[in-house]
């Protein structure tokens, strides 16, 4: 019998390694893809709003880091809530866009610098209409707004209202936020 189960146990060890074997396997298919990168210009475009002819909200282009950015400076004005109707316009650029569609969003990414410390809310809106995002020392509520469909050569309106609290310091940045204009066509 002793015999038989040295026989027995090599046979064993084998073929247990063989099943293991086959369990840890992994199977790696490689299948080639090229993927060539174009530039185009944006199917949206952004525009400064009707405000900015105020003075008191200001929009700026920004690519210094190869980064198609809009700044926005808003004053508030001290106690006062501050409600600008056109800050902003959002237009689909039709020479790209062509006759499709896009969803226009705006999404809440953050605080980039300063502090809430003086700043009550900002509260933005998509047409009046969608909205408003509340955005606040902990972050805004919704994080996203929107979305509003555009077709040819339509536009959506930014609009602001902001609380600067009385004891605010004039004429110096209060704090930066980033808030993502999202367009999104449709499948």
């Amino acid at each position: 019998m002793a015999e038989k189960t040295r026989r027995i146990a090599p046979a064993t060890l084998l073929m247990m390694l063989a099943v293991a074997s086959f369990a840890a396997a992994t199977v790696t298919v490689t299948n080639i893809t090229w993927w060539t990168i174009k530039a185009k210009y944006p199917p949206i475009v952004k525009y400064k709003g009707d405000d900015a002819a105020t003075g008191w909200v200001i929009v700026s282009k920004d690519e210094s880091d190869n980064v198609n950015k809009t700044t926005i400076t808003l004053y508030g004005f001290k106690g006062d809530p501050t409600y600008y109707s056109s800050v902003l316009k959002i237009c689909l650029n039709t020479t790209v866009a062509g006759s499709k569609q896009f969803n226009i969003g705006l999404v809440w990414n953050g605080t980039v610098s300063g502090g809430w410390t003086y700043v009550d809310y900002v509260k933005l809106w998509i047409n009046e209409t969608i909205g408003p995002m509340v955005i606040k020392s902990d972050g805004a509520s919704p994080t996203t707004i929107g979305y509003l469909t555009l077709s040819g050569s339509q536009c959506a309106v930014v609009s602001a209202e902001v609380l600067v609290k009385p004891n605010a310091p004039t004429d110096q940045e209060l704090v930066t936020f980033e808030i993502n204009v999202v367009a999104i066509h449709p499948p």
